[in-house]
């Protein structure tokens, strides 16, 4: 984990912010390209409960996951 955490530096990241990031990208492509219920996608990604994921996704983007995947199908249908 020190390597890791070592090229990561020299990289100018860390490993919380490549999480997240794999996080962010994850839940963005399985709400626009599933139907999977969010508590679904909240459990593979590694969050304690619904709430959790939606506090971090609303940090992500400014929306809840409900309001992100209800945009962009709404945008598909037009």
């Amino acid at each position: 984990m020190r390597t890791l955490s070592r090229h990561l530096k020299l990289e100018g990241t860390h490993f919380q912010a490549v999480k997240d990031e794999y996080r962010r990208d994850y839940a963005i492509q399985a709400l626009t390209r599933s139907t999977q219920p969010l508590t679904a996608i909240a459990e593979k990604l590694g969050f304690e409960d619904l709430a959790c994921l939606s506090r971090a996704f609303k940090q992500w983007t400014g929306n809840s996951p409900a309001a992100y995947r209800k945009a962009q199908t709404a945008g598909l249908k037009r």
